[in-house]
């Protein structure tokens, strides 16, 4: 950690005043956040290059590049800043909750290796929508919820947009919405 003189406008602080003091600057925090904004930029300039459409087509090809570049370049803004101002403080010694989800490293990998290997082998079968929810319930069960049930909910309401925008916006064919056995 580096020590660095901060002075930071009023506008950012919430105060009418301009105040000036000491803080931690976190290098390892600051370079995950350069490196996303670093992809954030790859993505756009790639989604710049991409040849104009033909035909009609509701989304170009390149609408879904620039939102996730947007997305990232915003998330790396923010832990930029995080980072300057002194990082994420409580990670290393953290709540009862922070250790518990970092100490099952292993388990919790197991849980996120299970929910790629299920969505592969399930997606033909119980379709896009249903694969994914159970992705994001075992994702969510690696990272320490205890939740099912609120996790199937959280991932059918994450599914079914990416669904629907890959279907009707850009004409990408999923698996489908829901199987007919269903």
């Amino acid at each position: 950690m580096m020590n660095i003189l901060v002075f930071v406008p009023c506008w950012l602080l919430l105060g009418c005043f301009d105040m000036a003091w000491s803080r931690q600057v976190s290098p390892a925090q600051l370079a995950i956040g350069a490196g996303l904004i670093a992809i954030c930029l790859i993505l756009a300039v790639g989604a710049f290059r991409f040849p104009p459409e033909r035909g009609f087509v509701i989304l170009g090809a390149y609408v879904y590049p620039y939102a996730v570049s947007l997305f990232l370049g915003s998330v790396g803004l923010l832990l930029c800043r995080q980072a300057a101002f002194g990082g994420f403080q409580e990670l290393p010694g953290g709540s009862d909750k922070t250790r518990q989800a970092l100490s099952g490293g292993k388990a919790g990998a197991a849980w996120v290796t299970g929910g790629l290997v299920s969505i592969a082998l399930l997606i033909n079968i119980i379709g896009f929508v249903l694969a994914a929810a159970l992705l994001f319930v075992c994702s969510a069960r690696g990272f320490g919820s205890g939740r099912p049930v609120r996790g199937v909910a959280i991932g059918i309401a994450l599914a079914l947009p990416s669904y629907w925008l890959f279907n009707a916006g850009l004409g990408v064919s999923l698996p489908p919405l829901i199987n007919a056995w269903i």
